[in-house]
């Protein structure tokens, strides 16, 4: 829950929203009852087990809180994942600039450009896209989720 409050500190308590025996994400209360939006976390990629030399690429994991009511995103942080190679190939997705990118956008907005609002880090193409994707997946699976 520190994480989610670090990105909405008006968090007071979270609840597991499961489906299927699988966490979508938990839904995000402040003191008040007030559902302040759905928070989630995502190992990006998710499997890359059958890939010669996976143990090499880059991981990432991607911690999100997603509006309520427009399904947008509030607030972002993706770090370089625990069992990520000690050197990754970049670190440019994890700073601030890629991050800011995707606060305010939809699951139809986020798509790397020239198709969404998504700039690609040069050189980092491959993270890029897989965050993204994943990303939007997420939003839409939330959506799909909790959308009454």
């Amino acid at each position: 829950m520190e994480v989610f409050k670090r990105l909405l500190p008006k968090i007071a308590r979270i609840n597991q929203l499961a489906s299927d025996d699988e966490t979508i994400c938990w839904e995000a209360y402040d003191e008040m009852g007030t559902l302040l939006g759905y928070a989630f976390a995502k190992d990006v990629p998710e499997g890359i087990d059958n890939i010669p030399g996976a143990d090499e690429m880059d991981k990432y994991q991607v911690f999100g809180i997603v509006d309520p009511d427009e399904y947008k995103i509030i607030n972002l942080d993706i770090i370089v994942h625990p069992e990520g190679p000690q050197e990754p190939w970049t670190l440019d997705v994890t700073e601030p600039q890629f991050e800011k990118q995707f606060i305010g956008l939809t699951a139809a907005e986020i798509n790397l450009s020239p198709d969404g609002e998504i700039d690609a880090i040069t050189e980092a193409t491959l993270s890029s896209t897989w965050i993204t994707d994943a990303i939007r997946e997420k939003v839409k699976d939330i959506v799909s989720k909790t959308k009454q």
